[in-house]
């Protein structure tokens, strides 16, 4: 394992062959989006693809050098650019522009790194899991409609015949064209991704077509000189700083750092399953926010994880090193490729903007709406959607975060709080009982009810508990509340727990908690908790016990109480002659028993018999407690039954000597009688004897 570890560490051609691959697919994607975003910001489409560039090499860069994600490429991304969008759209109506406009949005990059480096610092992104997926399609799908939007203007072709003879329509037909190739050639060809396939086949076309038709090209219609590393600069203006609206910059940076951690995390765990390792969320979203704090600060595009260059870097070996050779590539390309601009058609980047944002496009959101059990998750999906197109992505991630919200409580408050309900008919306590106590608790063991619950107790979900256990409250009962399956009980559940309390303290009854762990909130003595929260009264009477066992035997020894029957304490002795076993004996075989049993005396913690030793005695408990236990581990025992004084056990071992099934210690100080099979052997009335035992 160290040494495939160590293997794993190191440059290899795996990672050189899938970090080139994975540059060729970032390649387009990255320019397209740095266009799309920087041009609306002044820039020249040579400038945008800069940015573009120099955020994939950043973000590609930190991200690999921590190594948090096998195989994982980050480049700008389309979520990541429809939320930058939007938030460009929101400065320029709050009055920015120029400088100051391109300083407010490398200051939302700058803080959504610092938001991301707080969520993996804090575990955050853990929480990210839980947006159910209907959300994250309304996500993406609204971002792939803005994308597709977003590219609209590349067919505003003039209807005039001198437009329509200077070739006006030829963007359009390589918007198209590209479409059409990178959805046609993967087809065809899977080794080829679409991105490639249309970066290349577009261009070719466009040029193709240039030369059938003879136009002049014109400026705006190819990238230009992509600049080089000279030209990267430290874009924020800090003298402007005081001047941006924060709200903006703020909510925008939040949004963006939430959006671009959930996409990345999902793109790793796409890429855990080709590698079989398992990521690292924390320190992937803090790597991430790092590259995402670099790319502010040099003037380049954000981005997250991306699916298409994830997926040909390990499914072409890449493994550790990839992305950090993809940001080599990149940055070679930056230095030498910058004439390379001159070649690329707008369009083309244009067509693959399109066609990336319609890939995205959560199809199945059509097939929820047609079915009854999914509709619902379908409605969410088309509000979410129809936030993010007719409003902004902030927005949507808003509603999304409160669906969310909503999606949990709601489960939690349909989710059953009871998981069984049992009375003492049913159930009882391990504790043995004579004849006449079994006989009271079979008439009236309804009044002790068992309630195990489960979930949270919270304000949505105790009140329904309040409503199912109604029926139980008006009548004098002990409810014992089993609580080891509870995680949680808020401020509002223990209110409505104390009013439960006080209900059945008015009809007699007697609320009673069991298995109350720390992490439940409301300490280990319940009662101590309602006094910290209400100084000035005394609050019901309630108890608490460690198990249901020892709950269960309480309630039944106050019903007994309360039938004219108390049960023994273990403190008090009883005589052979009134024990179960020989209460109603004949006198002539009482005296014979009395004659052959022997006394016995064990210590605290004293062990009579263990589980395998050889039995084939009875004992009587004269006085004392003896435990009836079934080891589970060397120090943890599940207790089978309890013996006080007056009762018996060993009966079976005394009729069919054998080995013990479960060890017997004595609970205190303890007196038994024992009669063994030898002396039962030896009684003049041992057949009238074995009848009574």
């Amino acid at each position: 394992m160290l040494l495939k570890k160590s293997a794993d560490s190191r440059l290899n051609v795996d990672d050189f062959l899938a970090g080139i691959a994975a540059a060729a697919v970032v390649l387009p994607q990255a320019m397209a989006f740095g266009v799309a975003l920087f041009t609306l910001l002044g820039a020249t489409p040579a400038e945008g693809a800069l940015a573009g560039l120099i955020g994939a090499a950043l973000m590609c860069l930190t991200s690999g050098i921590v190594g948090a994600t096998r195989g994982l490429i980050t480049a700008p991304s389309g979520p990541v650019l429809i939320l930058l969008s939007g938030a460009v759209a929101a400065l320029q109506g709050a009055g920015l522009g120029g400088s100051t406009l391109l300083t407010a949005v490398m200051m939302i990059l700058v803080t959504t790194g610092l938001f991301q480096i707080l969520l993996g610092l804090t575990g955050g992104g853990q929480l990210i899991k839980f947006i159910p997926h209907p959300v994250v399609a309304g996500f993406l799908t609204g971002s792939g409609l803005l994308m597709v939007i977003s590219q609209l203007g590349q067919f505003q072709v003039a209807a005039s015949v001198a437009d329509w003879l200077n070739l006006q329509w030829l963007p359009v037909a390589v918007v198209g064209l590209t479409f059409l190739v990178m959805s046609w050639v993967p087809r065809l060809f899977p080794a080829i991704p679409s991105t490639i396939a249309g970066l290349v086949g577009g261009t070719l076309l466009f040029h193709l077509l240039v030369a059938v038709t003879a136009v002049s090209v014109p400026d705006i219609w190819v990238i230009g000189t992509i600049p080089g590393l000279e030209s990267i600069r430290f874009d924020i203006d800090l003298a402007t700083l005081p001047q941006l609206p924060w709200v903006i910059v703020l909510s925008s940076a939040l949004a963006l750092a939430l959006l671009a951690s959930l996409d990345t995390l999902f793109t790793a765990v796409i890429a855990d399953v080709e590698t079989g390792q398992r990521h690292r969320s924390r320190v992937e979203l803090v790597a991430q926010g790092g590259g995402q704090l670099l790319t502010g600060l040099f003037g380049g595009m954000g981005g997250s994880g991306t699916t298409g260059a994830t997926v040909v870097s390990v499914t072409t070996g890449g493994r550790r090193w990839a992305a950090v050779v993809t940001a080599i590539a990149l940055t070679l390309l930056i230095v030498s490729g910058g004439a390379l601009g001159r070649l690329l058609p707008v369009s083309v980047l244009a067509g693959i903007i399109i066609h990336v944002g319609w890939r995205m496009l959560e199809r199945d959101i059509l097939v929820w709406m047609r079915r009854r059990r999914t509709r619902q998750d379908g409605v969410i999906a088309v509000l979410v959607t129809l936030v993010t197109v007719a409003y902004d992505l902030m927005a949507a991630i808003a509603v999304g975060v409160v669906i969310a919200v909503a999606f949990f409580i709601r489960s939690e408050i349909q989710a059953p709080v009871i998981h069984r309900r049992s009375t003492a008919q049913q159930r009882r306590s391990v504790r043995s009982r004579s004849d006449a106590e079994r006989a009271i608790l079979d008439q009236q063991g309804d009044r002790i009810v068992l309630y195990e619950l489960r979930g949270n107790l919270f304000f949505g979900s105790v009140d329904r508990l309040f409503t199912e256990l109604e029926a139980d409250l008006d009548r004098p009962v002990w409810m014992i509340l089993h609580l080891r399956r509870v995680a949680q009980v808020d401020l509002t559940g223990m209110v409505i727990l104390q009013q439960i309390a006080r209900r059945l303290n008015e009809h007699g009854g007697q609320l009673i908690f069991c298995n109350v762990h720390k992490a439940i909130g409301m300490g280990h003595q319940v009662r101590k908790t309602w006094r910290k929260l209400a100084a000035d009264q005394q609050g019901p009477t309630v108890k608490t016990f460690n198990g249901a066992d020892e709950a269960l035997e309480y309630a039944e020894n106050q019903l007994l109480e309360q039938a004219g029957m108390a049960p023994v304490e273990r403190t008090e002795s009883v005589g052979l002659a009134q024990s179960d076993l020989c209460r109603d004996m004949p006198r002539p075989v009482f005296e014979s028993l009395q004659q052959a049993v022997r006394t016995r005396k064990l210590e605290k913690g004293e062990t009579l018999f263990a589980a395998g030793d050889f039995g084939d005695a009875l004992f009587v408990v004269i006085s004392g407690e003896v435990d009836i236990r079934l080891p589970t581990t060397k120090h943890h025992y599940k207790r089978l039954a309890k013996y006080l004084p007056g009762s018996f056990f060993g009966e079976i071992a005394l009729i069919e000597p054998g080995a013990r099934t479960a060890d017997a210690v004595a609970v205190c100080l303890t007196e038994l009688c024992e009669l063994d099979r030898v002396t039962v052997d030896t009684l003049k009335d041992q057949g009238e004897f074995a009848v009574h035992v």
